[in-house]
């Protein structure tokens, strides 16, 4: 029974790696596939592993139906978790100005000029380059010289933001 416990402790601490390491292989091997569709590749990968894992646990140390649903549960939390707090881990290093802004200044040796910067940071190629990004991947399309929603991945991701948020902070932005 002690190692049947230790073995379920262990699965989502097991398929988290492996969603991790698929998703950087995939990343690297194939650049082409973009960021989120590999972070998206290893985490159903990840979880596909956590499913099988438990399959067999169960197989070999048979328990009690109501046993195998919480810990089933239990442990599908934590390996959401995880995964989540990777997603974001990731997409922060990617994205975020403010790391960007001192990745580029420590990379200069001579420093910045606020000129430089704002160079570097002009507001209308940013926005120009993500409703690029949001039109190449297909979640907006532009059509008569206006954009519209197209694939709706990311608006549900926002939308499970904001209610998450709603429910933490109890408030609907972080502006606010």
């Amino acid at each position: 029974v002690m190692f049947f416990c230790l073995l379920q402790i262990m699965i989502p601490i097991i398929c988290f790696p492996a969603n991790v390491l698929f998703q950087v292989v995939s990343y690297r091997v194939i650049p082409k596939i973009g960021l989120l569709k590999t972070e998206l590749s290893g985490f159903v990968f990840g979880l596909f592993g956590l499913f099988i894992m438990e399959a067999i646990t169960f197989l070999t140390f048979p328990i009690s139906t109501i046993n195998v649903f919480s810990v089933l549960i239990t442990n599908l939390i934590i390996y959401l978790s995880l995964s989540y707090c990777y997603f974001h881990f990731v997409n922060l290093a990617v994205t975020a100005r403010r790391i960007r802004l001192l990745r580029d200044l420590n990379n200069s040796e001579d420093g910045m000029t606020m000129d430089e910067i704002l160079l570097q940071y002009n507001s209308r190629d940013m926005v120009q380059n993500r409703i690029e990004r949001l039109v190449n991947s297909g979640q907006v399309i532009y059509k008569n010289n206006r954009y519209y929603i197209g694939r709706p991945a990311m608006l549900w991701s926002a939308r499970i933001i904001l209610i998450m948020k709603q429910l933490v902070l109890g408030k609907k932005s972080e502006f606010g």
